[in-house]
């Protein structure tokens, strides 16, 4: 399949793959600041080392779906890449906005915060437990 000629030196592919590597970029940075957001403080440091360590795995693979050009249609690869970068900026979308909300410290605020009735109900009827010695 040929090339779409843009200009002189831009083709159609060219211009993809640059859109398709700063919305990756930009997904990937939302993705790893904000989960730092949603965790409460005391697990905050672990779910940034796994945001990250994701990050590792992602760019590792990458290197190895690049290398589908060599036994594949060059049209394979470039579908994997803009089908995750899809998924990554869809699921932005789905991300609560924390502005003005008090961040969660420990994982009952979490639950506390989602409104998990059946947790709450369960913690409530803990506590009850505890207090009254049965």
């Amino acid at each position: 399949m040929p090339d779409v000629q843009i200009t002189e030196y831009w083709t159609l592919e060219f211009v993809a793959c640059l859109i398709g590597n700063l919305t990756c970029s930009a997904a990937f940075g939302v993705m790893y600041l904000y989960s730092g957001e949603l965790a409460p403080t005391s697990h905050r440091g672990m779910i940034l080392s796994l945001s990250s360590a994701s990050a590792r795995v992602g760019s590792f693979a990458g290197t190895y779906v690049g290398l589908l050009y060599a036994i594949a249609d060059r049209r394979v690869p470039l579908a994997v890449f803009a089908g995750l970068t899809c998924i990554f900026m869809i699921s932005i979308f789905f991300l609560s906005d924390p502005t003005g909300r008090r961040i969660p410290e420990t994982p009952l605020d979490v639950e506390i915060l989602t409104g998990n009735k059946d947790f709450l109900k369960l913690h409530h009827d803990l506590e009850e437990e505890e207090t009254t010695g049965k």
